[in-house]
């Protein structure tokens, strides 16, 4: 499928593919029938999932007897979390505290476990829960290197001076965006003095978290920044003054581009 040419997404067309994803096997239909991305279905998905948890987090964490009990009559981790639309390593989280199992140990070496179901059940919910499960949450800091790799890339090509997140941190500074750049570059008639990379789609809920939490106060320390949503953002964005893009704004690295939208996604 061809990459596509919006730099943002009408909110009509993202609320229509947000109903339309509720399963990992929506991804590829959705993609075409919507004409985006599998990468960005994907992480619109993983999106609408985690957000569905933290709103039941609450009543999930209180609802660990009954999982048990559920469990212990016959029913599967796997059934319940597709019944309850709650990714699968979360039941069996909830499981193993009632079973006064440690997590940890139970997730990294689920074939030492006694109970030879329950072992089981562990290794087929850590590899069929695409969101929560240590493995999910690794690709998903792979995405987040493989962004920054890429705008280091571009800036390097652009002979653009630059500090990293880490270097910022050597030098005791907090709140620091992925890049700082001494010298203020021009986008679009702008200067920016920051570039902040995000391997996610930018809708508004994560827009005004981000915002709050980090724009700005980069803002108050070192003026308007770049906002990359490596997987597209809405058009009802807030930009506060500051310059957002997704994957199309560096089109010269392509192959790197595909690499990111492709990685890690179930189909």
């Amino acid at each position: 499928m061809a990459i596509g040419k919006e730099q943002y997404m009408d909110k009509s067309k993202y609320e229509e593919i947000y109903e339309s994803l509720e399963d990992i096997t929506d991804i590829g239909p959705v993609a075409e029938t919507f004409n985006i991305h599998p990468g960005i279905a994907y992480t619109i998905l993983s999106q609408k999932t985690v957000s569905r948890v933290k709103t039941d987090f609450g009543r999930l964490k209180r609802s660990g007897p009954a999982q048990l009990e559920q469990w212990n009559r016959g029913r599967t981790i796997l059934e319940m979390a597709k019944e309850k639309k709650i990714p699968a390593t979360l039941i069996a989280s909830l499981i193993l505290k009632e079973l006064n199992i440690p997590k940890k140990m139970a997730f990294n070496s689920p074939a030492k476990l006694q109970n030879r179901r329950l072992s089981l059940e562990i290794i087929q919910a850590l590899e069929n829960d695409h969101f929560f499960s240590p493995h999910a949450h690794n690709l998903q800091l792979e995405k987040g290197r493989l962004g920054e790799e890429i705008i280091s890339r571009w800036l390097k090509a652009h002979k653009i001076d630059f500090l990293t997140e880490e270097q910022l941190r050597e030098q005791n500074m907090t709140k620091t965006p992925d890049f700082l750049l001494p010298e203020p570059i021009t986008i679009d008639g702008m200067k920016i003095s920051w570039i902040e990379s995000k391997a996610i789609f930018g809708d508004e809920r994560e827009h005004k978290h981000y915002t709050k939490k980090q724009f700005s106060h980069y803002q108050q320390i070192s003026g308007h920044g770049l906002v990359v949503y490596w997987y597209g953002f809405l058009d009802t964005l807030e930009s506060n003054g500051h310059i957002i893009k997704s994957y199309l704004f560096f089109e010269k690295f392509k192959k790197d581009i595909i690499e990111l939208l492709n990685f890690g996604v179930h189909q």
